[in-house]
């Protein structure tokens, strides 16, 4: 339990995903509580729309995954007070986000990527974290250890070693993804309950959990399989030291049977937790103080490294050889699939069909990264690519006609479309499908088919 001035939050949750919500709601007791992706309830009116409903029912916990504390160059201010007026408005007990960064001098990398375990890292993440506690409401900030997929070589200290110096200097407790703690102790060849001893285990605030696999001798947390039993073992480790703290699983993709999450969920509140002493109050928000500026070369040495991981072209120079050829490539495949799999839900029709995510995976590596706004483009590519394939054309057409419905092309990029939309497509059959959308960024969009008329 985490305890400030308000309600705490205990017991087992669930990271909420739309294919789950009719089977907790018709039996509500299977969790305590419920974490949203914020970034899903501000770029998806249905993603908020389903939040605001979840809280009548469990507290409801924002999980920041852009906001990049990790970026040398500051936090956008503008990010920050979006996460603020959400954490308001689902009245949360408590916000969280990552020790990573996303993006390097303004290029989006799309997925959390690991900081150089140094120092200059860790004056990067206090200065922000100071700018984020002076937006935020006054509750409970918990930051969380990310997974790795290639080592900086300019590290300076070990994982653990890392993480006991940000929750110092930050003043936050930790929301320890322990899937995410054992892949990288694997991973590096190490004992992951040996690391585990090693991180700040009394400063846990929540546990986080997930599945797994190994590809090619590397294990990925991949949030769509089944949790390995060291990892249960991992979370009971915690609960004998912090028996009050509140665990819950992400799962983001294999929802078809929802049995086997719900017997994890069941396994998770079944495990022994010690008769809970004196409640620990949280670090007040306010006492975090501006670290030193931060030196030009990380900012460099970000803006590189996105560079090297969405490029097109095969990754080269002195950094990308200190890293290693087989380290990025593994990093870049990683985001190719993120890519597609952020891409996929903007395409309502595409993703009921299992070939059009395969196709896209062949395709992925040859599409620049835009510098922002890169799902709504790379679901329009993958629209495009469907049309040759006559099984997929009907969806893609449909799909590329919401499309042009709900954004429009700025630059390079697909921003949300503003203005009123009316548009058509024509299937080879003669079918036509017309779309029409109303005033604002978040107007609904209606489609209709009718044969269309000769002569």
């Amino acid at each position: 339990m985490i305890s400030g001035s308000g309600p705490a939050v205990r017991g087992v949750g669930i990271g909420h995903r739309s294919e789950l919500a009719a089977a907790l709601f018709a039996d509500p007791r299977r969790v305590d509580f419920v974490e949203v992706v914020a970034e899903s309830c501000f770029t998806q009116r249905s993603s908020r729309a389903e939040a605001n409903a979840l809280r009548e029912v469990w507290p409801v916990i924002p999980h920041g995954v852009k906001l990049s504390l990790g970026s040398a160059r500051g936090i956008e201010r503008s990010k920050a007070e979006r996460l603020a007026r959400l954490v308001k408005e689902l009245r949360a007990p408590l916000v969280s986000e990552h020790v990573s960064f996303t993006e390097g001098n303004g290029r989006e990398i799309g997925h959390l990527t690991q900081l150089p375990r140094s120092r200059e890292a860790i004056d990067v993440v206090a200065r922000n974290v100071a700018v984020l506690r002076r937006i935020l409401p006054d509750v409970p900030l918990l930051l969380e250890n990310v997974a790795f997929s290639f080592l900086w070589p300019s590290d300076e200290m070990d994982e653990a070693s890392f993480y006991c110096e940000v929750v110092e200097r930050t003043g936050c407790d930790l929301l320890l993804d322990v899937s995410n703690l054992y892949a990288n102790a694997v991973n590096e060849g190490k004992d992951p309950f040996v690391v585990l001893d090693q991180f700040p285990l009394e400063r846990v605030g929540m546990v986080h959990v997930a599945g797994g696999v190994w590809e090619e001798g590397f294990y990925f947390d991949t949030h769509a399989d089944p949790i390995a039993d060291p990892i249960f073992q991992m979370v009971s480790r915690v609960l004998a030291l912090r028996p009050d703290v509140p665990v819950m699983i992400e799962r983001d993709a294999n929802f078809d049977d929802p049995s086997q999450l719900f017997h994890e969920l069941a396994r998770l509140r079944e495990l022994p937790r010690p008769l809970v002493g004196e409640e620990r109050v949280a670090p007040s928000l306010r006492d975090a103080t501006l670290a030193a500026p931060v030196r030009r070369d990380l900012i460099g040495a970000q803006a590189e490294v996105a560079l090297l991981l969405t490029q097109a072209s095969e990754p080269s120079g002195a950094l990308a050889e200190a890293i290693g050829p087989a380290s990025l490539q593994r990093a870049r495949t990683i985001l190719q699939r993120k890519r597609v799999d952020d891409a996929m839900p903007l395409l309502q029709e595409l993703s009921r069909f299992p070939t059009a995510r395969s196709l896209a995976l062949t395709r992925v590596h040859e599409w620049e990264r835009a510098a922002s706004g890169n799902g709504p483009r790379d679901a329009y590519r993958i629209a495009q690519l469907c049309m040759s394939e006559p099984d997929l054309r009907r969806a893609a057409l449909l799909d590329e006609l919401v499309l042009r419905a709900r954004f429009v092309n700025r630059d390079g990029a697909m921003r949300p479309r503003a203005l009123p939309f009316v548009g058509r497509a024509i299937a080879s059959n003669g079918r036509e499908f017309a779309a029409r959308k109303g005033f604002g960024r978040f107007a609904s969009v209606t489609v209709s088919e009718r044969t269309r008329e000769h002569g």
